[in-house]
């Protein structure tokens, strides 16, 4: 019976072939090949001046040599490996080089036996390759097809269009615009003074010091491209890339796989899935995405986007300002040179010397942030807020978290809920609304107002007006410089250190209240007020003779002027005691 042997045949039995020699250590068993046939081809050719070289060829490698001269020669050795010596000089007699030569150049095309070459006996197993060692003119172009055979070229000064299916393409020492193609192959491109253009599908790419603009597409492997003296655009899948040294703007777009970029000259895009970026000295911008994964920046002159999800981001040096979209992630970001804005969402928030203004929002994580030069705006939900030395006002809202300010150098709006306050070195006018917290305030350089309700309030260095809402919580205030009004329901209320009227000074009138609890009030010798005191079910005491007009009834109402009278002291009291003591008392 006769058979015929068709290419996807052959190449089975190739790869069957190197497998055996792998895993046996090169032995082969009495059913393995057993007879080789060898045999070469030389031509040599002269190629015109602006002629190319085409080559098409499967099944082996391909090494390119270049030369000054316009010289082509062709050097093939041809290797077939058969059952028995016939059957192999029989099948390495029908493969044909053929090499035309016309006005466009020279073409190379390999042929191997097709379907119409029998052996009698039926169909064989057969390994066979045929290799090729070209050295051409080096201004010449190249076009190589071929699969199944590395390629190697060097010192090509000329453009080349390379494709090669199944192996791998080394590229070298060259000169011009190069374009190379491979799937199942790796891709090294080193030292081109032109552009490229690379296309792999499932092995590792390397480049370096490419003269021009960079274009690579990958898949399944890893990207590697370092010294590209223009732009380069790098999209991957299911590898890493790294880029070190563009001096052009870069753009790199990858899923399952980390992404680092290294002093890139421009502007840097990078849009990654479930990898981590890393990136070092940017010249331009740089716009980083990312998801699943950790995301850093270190060093780029102009401003940074930043959008990731479910994954840290860390940023440092940031010339221009700062833009962040996160999710379940934690912010930490420094030493900006203008505003930053935060948006997060269950992920803490670190700012730390901030040249601009602040925009900060997230949710279940702390917001700290120091040294920022201009205004800040933070809202957290179910986490603590704490700012510091920030040069402009504040404005911070949160529920369910703590809220802690110290050196602001304006004012300050907090509004929160279930949570304490702790203002320290305020510039400015301040207001604090919350419930069932503690408000702290200290060196407070404009007016105080504070509603709280199920909460205390402790208040000192106030330069301006108090004013105090609040209920199940003391209000403890201590050197308040301008006018003041407590009302408390519930809570005890201690004033003392008043800037008190007198009669060469400006009225800051007092209006006290609460409910169940005791009301104290320190005075200064020389205080002058017309006071109006009322208290239900208790006393009313004072230190200071208080000259009254009507009639007292019982202790538990009071009107009269202390000291000459003049501004308003107003004290009211359910159902606890009122104290008018002399001295700056101590909160």
């Amino acid at each position: 019976m006769s058979g015929a042997i068709d290419t996807s045949r052959i190449a089975r039995g190739a790869l069957l072939l190197s497998a055996l020699l792998v895993f046996s250590g090169a032995s082969v068993s009495a059913r393995s090949l057993q007879e080789e046939v060898t045999r070469t081809f030389d031509k040599s050719l002269t190629l015109g001046a602006g002629q190319s070289l085409r080559i098409e060829h499967r099944y082996g490698a391909i090494t390119i040599h270049t030369q000054p001269s316009r010289q082509v020669h062709i050097s093939a050795n041809i290797r077939v490996a058969m059952d028995t010596h016939d059957q192999a000089q029989r099948f390495s007699d029908g493969i044909v080089i053929d090499v035309e030569q016309n006005s466009l150049g020279i073409s190379l095309l390999t042929k191997y036996p097709d379907e119409n070459f029998h052996f009698s006996g039926g169909r064989h197993t057969v390994s066979f390759s045929v290799d090729y060692d070209i050295t051409m003119p080096e201004d010449a172009p190249l076009t190589i097809r071929t699969a199944f055979g590395d390629v190697d070229v060097a010192g090509l000064k000329a453009a080349a269009d390379i494709t090669n299916r199944n192996a791998k393409i080394e590229f070298r020492d060259s000169r011009g615009n190069q374009r190379l193609e491979s799937a199942f192959g790796s891709i090294e491109l080193i030292n081109n003074a032109g552009d490229a253009d690379v296309t792999d599908g499932n092995a590792n790419v390397h480049i370096a010091d490419l003269g021009g603009i960079l274009t690579l597409h990958n898949r399944f492997g890893q990207v590697s491209a370092e010294r590209i003296a223009k732009s380069a655009t790098i999209v991957n899948s299911n590898g890493g890339v790294t880029l070190t040294t563009s001096g052009g703007p870069a753009s790199i777009t990858n899923s399952f796989g980390s992404v680092n970029a290294t002093d890139i000259k421009g502007d840097l895009y990078v849009h990654n899935q479930n990898g981590a970026v890393d990136v070092r000295s940017v010249t331009g911008e740089a716009d980083l995405n990312t998801t699943f994964a950790s995301l850093n920046f270190d060093t780029v002159a102009k401003k940074v986007i930043c959008t990731s999800s479910n994954g840290r981001i860390t940023g440092i040096h940031a010339g221009l300002g700062v833009t962040v979209r996160d999710t379940f992630g934690a912010i930490d970001l420094s030493d900006a040179g203008g505003p930053v804005e935060v948006d997060d969402s269950n992920g803490g928030v670190t700012l730390r010397d901030i040249r601009g203004g602040a925009q900060i929002k997230t949710s279940f994580g702390t917001i700290d942030a120091s040294g920022i030069s201009g205004d800040v705006t933070a809202s957290d939900s179910n986490g603590a807020i704490r700012l510091s030395r920030i040069a402009g006002a504040v404005d911070a809202r949160g529920s369910f978290g703590g809220m802690e300010m110290s050196d602001i150098h304006r004012g300050v709006r907090v509004v929160t809920g279930n949570s304490s306050v702790t203002l320290t070195g305020i510039g400015g006018e301040t207001y604090v609304k919350t419930s069932f917290g503690l408000v702290r305030a200290e060196r407070i350089a404009g007016a105080l107002t504070v509603e709280n309700s199920n909460g205390g309030v402790r208040a000192s260095g106030v330069q301006g007006a108090a004013t105090i809402t609040t209920s199940f919580g003391p209000v403890l205030l201590d050197g308040v410089g301008g006018a003041i009004s407590v009302d408390n329901q519930n809570g005890a209320v201690q004033v003392s250190g008043v800037s008190a009227h007198t009669a060469a000074s400006k009225c800051n009138p007092i209006s006290l209240r609460t409910t169940f609890s005791s009301m104290q009030i320190y005075l200064p010798d020389g205080a002058a007020y017309d006071l109006s005191a009322h208290t239900s079910f208790n006393r009313i005491t004072s230190e200071f003779p208080v000259t009254t007009t009507g009639t007292l009834s019982g202790g538990d109402t009071i009107t009269g002027t202390i000291g000459g009278g003049g501004c308003e002291l107003r004290l009211n009291n359910g159902n606890g005691g009122i104290s008018i003591l002399k001295g700056t008392g101590k909160v």
